[in-house]
């Protein structure tokens, strides 16, 4: 079971915070393990018997305890996700050591649930898999099965070697949780984003994949990325490497 903390110094916005996220993974049918606490001290003493996977904080007060508290935390379980409300002043240098961080626009209800799902979907993540949500469960494909994402609005269709299915999340969001996987997925259209091991050719226009499937290339400057990031690729050790080539 993934453990959940929140620390918030007012009773009222741990309360609300806790409530919208568990509801949140309600509505998916998750159970979650509640940990809280209201300042840096209940934070590493309630930790130190059990390492929380998520933490909700707010890292807008430039409170240095908190930070160490945190950084403690994480160097007990490197794979914490931590989530705070966006800085009204600059990022703290230090907020790179608890990476993935994110950041909220705001405190309320539309973020936390959106933010709730997404750092759940980051922890359940793997480098060998793609983890996403169809009511009323999680799924998880295979990177090296899937050929490439198509977005419509804020839904995306993954097409694999085995389904075609759709799911509710930006296309950016998607892009950036691929850069950390074992395959390299390549923007080529503000609405496709192709797994290279699939790329059997392209053009200006268009990228050719091994399937027979035609997807356009929208931009030059897509163009140009795909030029240059497929010939990168003879440079790195993937396990699945593209066959393409240039007409």
């Amino acid at each position: 079971m993934i453990k959940f903390a929140f620390c918030y110094e007012h009773d009222d916005t741990l309360s609300f915070v806790k409530n919208e996220v568990q509801n949140c993974l309600r509505q998916r049918e998750i159970e979650i393990s509640v940990l809280c606490c209201h300042n840096a001290c209940e934070l590493a003493q309630r930790a130190h018997s059990g390492c929380p996977d998520i933490l909700f904080c707010d890292l807008e007060q430039d409170d240095a305890t908190l930070r160490s508290a945190i950084m403690n935390v994480k160097r007990a379980n490197n794979r914490l996700i931590c989530v705070s409300t966006a800085a009204s002043h600059s990022a703290h240098a230090e907020d790179i050591l608890l990476e993935p961080l994110y950041r909220m626009p705001a405190l309320n209800r539309k973020h936390l649930w959106r933010y709730a799902a997404l750092a759940y979907e980051k922890i359940l993540d793997e480098p060998a898999s793609f983890t996403y949500y169809v009511r009323p469960s999680y799924l998880r494909v295979p990177v090296h099965e899937i050929r490439y994402f198509a977005s419509e609005g804020r839904r995306t269709h993954i097409i694999s070697a085995d389904c075609r299915d759709t799911f509710y999340q930006k296309l950016d969001v998607v892009e950036d949780l691929m850069r950390h996987k074992n395959c390299r997925f390549m923007r080529i259209h503000k609405s496709y984003l192709v797994n290279a091991s699939f790329i059997a050719g392209f053009s200006r226009d268009y990228v050719l994949l091994t399937t027979g499937e035609r997807l356009r290339i929208s931009k030059y400057e897509y163009y140009q990325m795909l030029t240059n990031q497929l010939k990168s690729l003879k440079n790195t050790k993937l396990r699945y490497h593209p066959s393409y080539s240039e007409w």
